[in-house]
């Protein structure tokens, strides 16, 4: 009889250790859900995630073209504000290849490393105004714009579009794969 007596003991002990661990678990959860529920905050998204995008961008397009002056790269595409009133800005087009060595990157309008974009080949937006002026209501305006592109130089693989405001907040910039 001595012998069953520390087995119910050690069945009771495992029994209340595992029931205890079942409730502490269950009580996290618990608090936990419903600290998401009222701080919607806390899930992973951004509120400007949420919101729609002030500047829209529609049928773009980039095609490589030779010619006896060159070689180019030829951007089109459309921009529209989603904001009742329109909204004045600059455009920039950035084509970069960042796989080549040296880097390869051109910029429409162009102009030389310092202003908007970096001698690295990097936008930083220091000058709106050396953009291409263009003001973005509710019907769509087109860009269309010709970077140059160096015989020989590893061919451009992105493009990223970039719409400042005159103060100079960049208010679109969207990159596209080409």
């Amino acid at each position: 009889m001595t012998s069953a007596h520390p087995r119910r003991w050690r069945r009771a002990a495992n029994s209340a250790a595992f029931s205890t661990l079942l409730v502490l678990v269950l009580v996290l959860g618990y608090l936990a859900l419903t600290r998401v529920l009222q701080h919607p905050s806390a899930v992973a998204t951004t509120p400007e995630a949420d919101l729609p995008p002030i500047i829209e961008v529609d049928r773009f397009t980039a095609r490589r073209e030779r010619s006896e002056d060159g070689e180019r790269l030829s951007v089109s595409l459309r921009l529209r504000s989603t904001l009742p009133q329109p909204i004045e800005g600059f455009v920039f087009v950035v084509a970069r290849n960042d796989h080549a060595s040296p880097r390869v990157w051109a910029i429409w309008p162009p102009e030389s490393a310092g202003t908007a974009i970096s001698a690295g080949g990097h936008f930083h937006g220091a000058t709106p105004s050396a953009g291409q002026g263009l003001t973005v209501g509710h019907s769509w305006e087109r860009v269309t714009a010709v970077l140059p592109h160096e015989p020989g130089q590893a061919p451009f693989d992105s493009v990223t579009i970039y719409f400042v405001s005159p103060q100079g907040q960049i208010l679109l910039t969207r990159p596209f794969a080409i």
